[in-house]
């Protein structure tokens, strides 16, 4: 009975030993169809252990059994399967379709699309969620912050109307002189320098950003400092018909640093006050201040008298018309000196557009309405976009497209 027992002993821990031995196991990885799939990955469900399939979709893996190996591979479902005692497995792996191409599709020269593993050149490429992810007034600001080796060089806030049209660099400053002005294309449209400002963020399907050496050469010298390719949304078929789209954003705006200018002295180069006398042939409002004393207007500098408070005639007191003419004031330092000359900005942001798509034809329309208050007082600006983008297919190898837009801006208080 010892001897029966101490066999079976022995016999499971034999089994154990087996089941429990890493061994080389060869496979072949095919598609639906049966032709092999080339660089699939193979890995060990729960470890780092991996190899990649040749070129003929043949791999060897060490494992043991029980183990679960993991099978994926470009534009294919991911599979599994469970290893048993044998050494040679295969694996079939379903085709993904549409869903499984995750790569990103690059714009290249006069609207023509390859992937980024097919461009030559280096293309960075940004879609419009990103693009919009907080609103913006102008395609440059958009790109802040989003693309490497792009510089934006923004006008300030309180320069309206001009943010559009700030400087950008794509490969640094080409020349002493100027600046490097990057080209935009638009659809495979070539459009002029200075379009920034009138290419609207709302209507952008994605952006693509050609900065290297064989990327400008696509466009020849007028594209020798780096580009931009935009393609412009279209509609898409949808089974309700009609698509609408809103979209609204606000901004607010306020002064951060300013000068640290002194606020102990009044204006003007002359330490000390000058007397008023009034004299006859001077307006007669002008008695009232007759005797009072005033600092210097005309020098535009901070070497006045020292404000404690002493009685002065402010230069508005001379002038008719409102509460505080020909009255005196007290000479004193105001408490945030020139903050409180600033408003605090106001950007509102709407779109509203519609798109309806067919079998051979599409069309949408897009609004954007900018409203600014500026930080400057009594400065405002005002802009509304209209574009129309269509698309008629004429034969199955033939398409004509249109881009119509209407820009109106109006802007108060330039500088």
């Amino acid at each position: 009975m010892r001897k029966v027992l101490s066999l079976l002993v022995i016999g499971s821990l034999c089994c154990s030993l087996a089941f429990g031995q890493t061994r080389p196991v060869t496979g072949k990885i095919v598609d639906d169809k049966g032709n092999p799939i080339p660089f699939a990955t193979i890995k060990i469900k729960g470890s780092t252990t991996g190899v990649s399939a040749d070129v003929n979709g043949v791999f060897t893996i060490k494992a043991k059994t029980g183990d679960v190996l993991e099978v994926s591979a470009v534009g294919q479902k991911t599979n599994s399967i469970t290893l048993g005692d044998q050494n040679l497995v295969t694996v079939a792996l379903d085709n993904a379709g549409e869903a499984g191409l995750q790569e990103v599709v690059v714009t290249g020269a006069y609207n023509i699309k390859r992937t980024q593993r097919s461009s030559s050149s280096a293309v960075q490429s940004i879609g419009d969620e990103k693009l919009n992810t907080i609103r913006q007034a102008d395609v440059n600001n958009a790109l802040a912050g989003k693309v490497a080796g792009v510089q934006v060089r923004s006008q300030s806030a309180a320069k309206l109307g001009s943010n559009g049209y700030a400087s950008i660099r794509l490969r640094g400053e080409s020349g002493l002189v100027g600046s490097s002005n990057v080209l935009y294309v638009v659809d495979g449209t070539v459009m002029p320098s200075n379009a920034a400002g009138d290419i609207n963020p709302d209507d952008i399907e994605d952006l693509s950003v050609l900065q290297g050496p064989g990327a400008s050469a696509i466009f020849g010298a007028q594209g020798a400092n780096g580009a931009i390719v935009i393609t412009t949304k279209r509609a898409k078929k949808n089974a309700k018909g009609l698509g609408l789209e809103i979209n609204s954003g606000i901004t607010f705006d306020r002064v951060y640093i300013l000068p640290n200018y002194q606020n102990s002295y009044a204006g003007g180069g002359r330490g000390d006050l000058t007397k008023f006398n009034w004299v006859t042939g001077m307006p007669e409002e002008w008695k009232a201040l007759d005797g009072k004393y005033f600092h210097d207007y005309v020098d535009d500098a901070s070497w006045g008298p020292r404000m404690v408070g002493q009685e002065y005639i402010p230069y508005y007191a001379w002038f008719p018309g409102h509460e505080r003419s020909f009255q005196t004031a007290k000479l004193v330092p105001q408490k945030t000196n020139s903050r409180d000359f600033y408003n605090t900005g106001v950007t509102l942001n709407n779109n509203l557009n519609f798109s309806k798509a067919g079998d051979n034809y599409s069309i949408r329309v897009s609004y954007t309405n900018l409203d600014v208050k500026g930080l400057i007082p009594t400065s405002r600006m005002q802009r509304n976009n209209l574009g129309v983008y269509t698309t008629i297919d004429v034969t199955s190898r033939l398409s004509m497209a249109a881009n119509v837009t209407y820009l109106n801006q109006v802007t108060e208080g330039q500088f």
